[in-house]
This record gives C-alpha cells, sequence and structure tokens, in this order.
C-alpha cells in the first residue's frame, strides 16, 4: 500500500511532546478500553511476570523515531503536506512501512512543533538531517521552544512569527528563508523551504512543521538536498577531510557505540532508560558526521580523479 492510499486513523486528535519522545497524541472522548485475560485452571497466583519482549512488556526500540508515537507523527506530517501543498514530500511513492525511516533519513531536514493554547510552541521531531544541522541531539530537540531555532534578535524572531502566521491562515507557505542558528551557536540561512500545518483527520491543527532543502554557512558553505559536500567546501574555500579527520570521526563513533554496549551489557540497562536513549542519539548523531565527512572525501577522491583523467588526454 502507498501514502496515496493512506489516511491517518481518526483516533488521533491531538498532539504532545515529552521531555524524551513525543507521546502517543491524546484521544478525547472515549473511555478507556482494558482488555483482560481469561484466567486459567491451576493455583492462584501461579502466573509468572512477563519479561521483557513478551506481548504484555514489549521493548521499546532504540531509535526514537521508530516508536509510535513518532510513527503517528510522520504519517501526520507526509498526509499534511500533500493535503495542503498538493504535491508529496518524496518525489517518488513511499510504502507505508517505509515512512518512519524515509522522513528520518530524508536528504533534507524535517522538523515540526506542537500548537497548545496558552503554551510556547515546543518541538516534537527533528530527522536525522535536522539533528546534524542545528547540531544537537533528539533529546536536545524534543521539548525545547521553537523560537530557540532562531537568534533573539526582534527582527528575526518578527520574521519568523510572520512567517508561521502566514502558513497558519494559508495552510502552507513555500517561499520563506531566514536565518537560523545552530544550538552550538553556528549560524546559516535556510531556502527552499516548505512551512505547513499538521492537522488531525478532523482539520484540527496540531502543530507546523517544516522541510528545509538548501541552507548556508556564514562562510559559504553549502549543504542540503542534491548539495556536493566536496564541491560546496571548494566552493566556500574549505579543504576536503583528511585522514586524520576521518580517523577522529571514526573513533568517536566506535568509543560511543562502546559506551551504549557499556551501559546495556554491564550496567543492565534497557532501550527505555534514559541514558540509553541519550547515548544512542549521539551515537546516530556521530554516524551521521562520520557519513558526511566521509561522502565529502569520496567527492572530492573522484573529482580529483577526474581531474587528473582530463589532464591525460
Amino acid at each position: 500500500m502507498t501514502l496515496a492510499a493512506v489516511r491517518p486513523a481518526p483516533l488521533v486528535t491531538g498532539w504532545r511532546p515529552s521531555a524524551a519522545v513525543p507521546s502517543l497524541p491524546r484521544q478525547q472522548g472515549r473511555r478507556q478500553l482494558h482488555v483482560v485475560a481469561a484466567k486459567k485452571g491451576g493455583k492462584k497466583g501461579g502466573g509468572q511476570k512477563k519479561g521483557p519482549g513478551s506481548l504484555m512488556n514489549p521493548p521499546k526500540p532504540a531509535e526514537p523515531w521508530l516508536q509510535t508515537s513518532v510513527i503517528m507523527q510522520n504519517l501526520l506530517m507526509i498526509e499534511s503536506h500533500s493535503r495542503k501543498t498538493g504535491r508529496p514530500m518524496f518525489a517518488e511513492e513511499v510504502e507505508i512501512h517505509e515512512v518512519a525511516e524515509r522522513v528520518w533519513n530524508a536528504p533534507f531536514a524535517v522538523l515540526a512543533h506542537d500548537i497548545e493554547e496558552g503554551q510556547p510552541n515546543r518541538f516534537c521531531y527533528g530527522n536525522k538531517k535536522a539533528l546534524e544541522l542545528f547540531e544537537c541531539t533528539w533529546d536536545e530537540l524534543i521539548g525545547t521552544e521553537s523560537t530557540q531555532s532562531a537568534e533573539g534578535d526582534a527582527q528575526v524572531q518578527g520574521d519568523r512569527e510572520q512567517a508561521l502566521a502566514r502558513a497558519m491562515e494559508k495552510g502552507f507557505i513555500d517561499d520563506y528563508s531566514g536565518w537560523r542558528k545552530s544550538f552550538k551557536g553556528k549560524r546559516f540561512q535556510i531556502s527552499r523551504t516548505t512551512l505547513f500545518n499538521v492537522e488531525a483527520p478532523s482539520g484540527e491543527v496540531l502543530g507546523q512543521a517544516v522541510t528545509i532543502r538548501e541552507w548556508e554557512y556564514e562562510d559559504g558553505t553549502k549543504g542540503g538536498e542534491g548539495v556536493d559536500p566536496a564541491a560546496a567546501a571548494t566552493a566556500a574555500g574549505a579543504a576536503p577531510p583528511d585522514a586524520a579527520a576521518l580517523a577522529a570521526a571514526e573513533a568517536a563513533v566506535a568509543a560511543q557505540g562502546a559506551l551504549v554496549r557499556s551501559l546495556k551489557e554491564e550496567q543492565g540497562l534497557s532501550n527505555s532508560s534514559p541514558e540509553v536513549q541519550d547515548a544512542v542519539a549521539r551515537l546516530l548523531q556521530l554516524k551521521g558526521e562520520l557519513q558526511a565527512l566521509q561522502e565529502a572525501a569520496a567527492a572530492a577522491a573522484a573529482t580529483a580523479a577526474a581531474a587528473a583523467a582530463g589532464d591525460s588526454l
């Protein structure tokens, strides 16, 4: 089944984030259903507690983007983007079971914040590219007020608020560009952005999301969908990563992977433990940084090889 035929289930009526992982949308006007297994014969109290992995206590995935609540958000975002803009988020068809992975690994940044009356808008989703762009982990992003994605300058914040208001009124805008800053203070200008309302099947606006397909840092380095990392670095006057930089990135990934294994195997923590989730989020970020370096190095090598071949002709 492709997304063209998918409609989110009508039980979704709200959108709330939590400090670590967005919670399932709240259900209003429904009674909670309790399922109680019939008692089997034998001694009372003879049943055993269900261990991890059983249907009564299923293990939680280590990656937050694979949790049920996040997948539901992804479905709402995909559907809302198509309905509001009249075009799909991805050029090719996406099977419903591929949604979470495709959004998470998209070559462009995807961010979303919730909307709750009387409360500041807070981030409830960011894909891998967004975490790399804003230099943060999943847990650092989720629950943070979305105003923190831009500098505190009145004009910058005013432009951002105007864009959000226009999107709220029209359903979406795709002509927005503006300056943003990472959690570490690095400034960059976003472009080719689409800002749209995320709605429940009932039409209630639950939040807003944005796709950022291109950005440029203050030093002139560009990034985003379809941008060659090596070409972008060369255009900005930056040298491609050398062997030492790659080795350092690989060592950081290996060390963080060892930390995750230690937390689980030596300390006995589960995937649902905040310590494990933080460590895994950091590991994913480091892997993304390593992949970007490897791609830049490979592209630089290919460019050099092509140039050498051309000189030999």
